[in-house]
């Protein structure tokens, strides 16, 4: 064999090497972002002169579950963990939780005011979607708790 056949055989080897054992990269999940801030939730809740009446009063009726980020694993946000989950609060401090149109659970629920302009719902048995400052914005509330490390659920109103 010639050199120079030699040499291009030796080239085709090298390439075929490289496509067929190339790496392929993997990027990372793209992260998924919470509907609207924490801090734009803020800024609109505090228009607003809230008090436990009217905060109860705008919780009446059905949330879609939207969103969850945890303080502890901000880039696992997502719009799936409970995605067909739907709180009613209904008059008479009692609310129901369905998942897919099925109901999973009933619960009572009451307004605690935390004394410092915001406000959270105790609900018994515990829903764990609900911890949290009450912050509303149009048509949608974040169950803010990242702030004491727990998590924030964001659901918007069925119309």
């Amino acid at each position: 064999m010639k050199p120079t056949n030699v040499a291009k055989l030796l080239f085709v080897f090298a390439l075929l090497a490289q496509l067929c054992c190339r790496e392929e990269q993997v990027s990372a999940p793209e992260k998924q972002l919470p509907p609207v801030t924490v801090p734009a939730m803020q800024e609109c809740y505090q228009k607003f002169a809230w008090d436990s009446v009217n905060i109860h009063d705008k919780l009446l009726g059905q949330w879609d579950w939207e969103y969850i980020q945890c303080f502890w694993d901000p880039e696992k946000g997502n719009y799936k963990d409970f995605l067909g989950m739907t709180v009613e609060f209904k008059s008479g401090d009692t609310l129901e939780i369905k998942m897919n149109g099925q109901t999973t659970q009933l619960s009572t629920w009451k307004m605690v005011d935390m004394g410092d302009g915001y406000f959270k719902v105790d609900t018994n048995p515990l829903v764990v979607q609900l911890p949290g400052k009450i912050l509303f914005c149009e048509d949608r509330v974040l169950f803010n708790d990242s702030y004491v490390d727990g998590c924030d659920n964001y659901f918007k109103k069925k119309l």
